[in-house]
């Protein structure tokens, strides 16, 4: 018997154990039932502790896919030890929505919110690739019908919805604005004051409220440290990578450069 709380007792975000619990009962299934079970989307933070945990469990194997190589949302398939990965039918689906947006850009947000308005969940969305005149969606299988047939526009614009192959997905060139400051510490206080032009005591009412993300974790600790590499999301703001923490400067402050993703 799987003893659920012992294999999440390092979890303390109630919101990620709830998650990892879900996980844990779809591996509970495969192996009660012997046949396939599917997550619902999962951001790399779900991801990285649901797939730990799985490594814990005998006798099931599984698999992480999200459309496209380098996806950030992504399900995982569990399925019995003895079947082979090349057997499975992953559970998702692509899609390419269309329309005229020359006279009106159309953002993440407008496509996200027209697909939820016709009461899709988010958990079963996955990435949201965003071209000039067009847009690429990954959906599970089962509202894929449903979203060609209701989803008729996005920002008031008329549009399109068909099923489209895996490999006709075409990734996105993400443009950055590279900028460098220096802050008395990598405190996340200190690096979300400085990227945005707040002041500290802003910054810190925004993370204590729950509104900032490093690599996906909610954090509402002040002091939190941020390496390189991180990505740091400020709901409402956008979000950032930490490309380069230095040396300290003459005055003592650490010299760090970021990249804000536009």
């Amino acid at each position: 018997m799987i003893d659920k709380e012992r294999i999440t007792s390092h979890i303390k975000d109630l919101d990620l154990k709830k998650t990892v619990y879900k996980v844990i009962d779809k591996a509970l299934g495969v192996l009660k039932n012997h046949d396939y079970r599917y997550t619902d989307f999962l951001n790399p933070y779900e991801l990285k502790n649901s797939t730990a945990v799985l490594n814990s469990i005998d006798d099931i194997k599984y698999s992480v896919y999200g459309g496209y190589d380098g996806s950030e949302r992504n399900v995982i398939y569990i399925y019995p030890y003895y079947v082979c990965e090349e057997d499975l039918d992953f559970p998702i689906s692509a899609l390419m929505i269309e329309g005229n947006f020359k006279f009106k850009e159309v953002s993440h947000k407008d496509y996200l919110g027209s697909i939820l308005g016709i009461g899709i969940k988010r958990e079963k969305i996955g990435d949201i690739l965003i071209h000039k005149n067009f847009c690429q969606v990954i959906v599970q299988n089962d509202i894929t019908d449903y979203i060609i047939l209701n989803m008729t526009k996005v920002a008031r614009n008329n549009i399109s919805v068909k099923d489209i192959l895996f490999s006709d997905i075409q990734k996105v060139d993400i443009n950055y604005k590279e900028i460098g400051f220096t802050v008395s510490s990598n405190r996340i206080d200190c690096i979300v004051s400085s990227i945005h032009n707040i002041s500290r005591q802003e910054a810190n009412k925004i993370i204590s409220s729950n509104r900032v993300y490093v690599d996906y974790e909610p954090i509402n600790n002040v002091s939190k440290k941020v390496d390189v590499n991180s990505l740091i999301s400020v709901r409402g703001k956008g979000r950032c990578i930490i490309s380069d923490i230095g040396d300290v400067n003459k005055k003592g402050r650490l010299r760090i450069k970021a990249k804000i993703i536009l």
